[in-house]
């Protein structure tokens, strides 16, 4: 920790500043980083990993959230269906495809 705050907080602190400053092209736009570290004072005095667990968050659960969560309800990477074999072991020998079971009810057989 450094100045009441973490180093994760430190980074998105120096971060938003600089681009706040990029964007304005003035160096009064510097000083946004004081009460920007004043929130994130009192976020890491509240909870040390605050910004560790944003970080995590933003890393596992916001892909799924900006994509497919709403309609899956879950975090998945895929809208493929699984090819699971039959009874004997043998897996559909058809061309591989993408049947959304709940939209069209006429998945075709192997």
């Amino acid at each position: 920790m450094r100045w009441g705050v973490t180093y994760a907080a430190l980074l998105f602190n120096m971060v938003i500043t600089m681009e706040g400053f990029l964007v304005t092209r003035n160096l009064l736009a510097l000083l946004a980083c004081l009460p920007f570290h004043g929130a994130c004072a009192l976020l890491c005095a509240r909870d040390a990993r605050f910004f560790d667990l944003l970080l995590l968050w933003s890393r596992t659960r916001l892909p799924a959230a900006l994509r497919n969560l709403r309609y899956w309800r879950a975090s998945s990477y895929s809208a493929l269906e699984i090819n699971l074999p039959d009874g004997n072991g043998r897996r559909c020998r058809g061309i591989p495809g993408v049947y959304l079971t709940h939209r069209n009810p006429t998945v075709p057989p192997c």
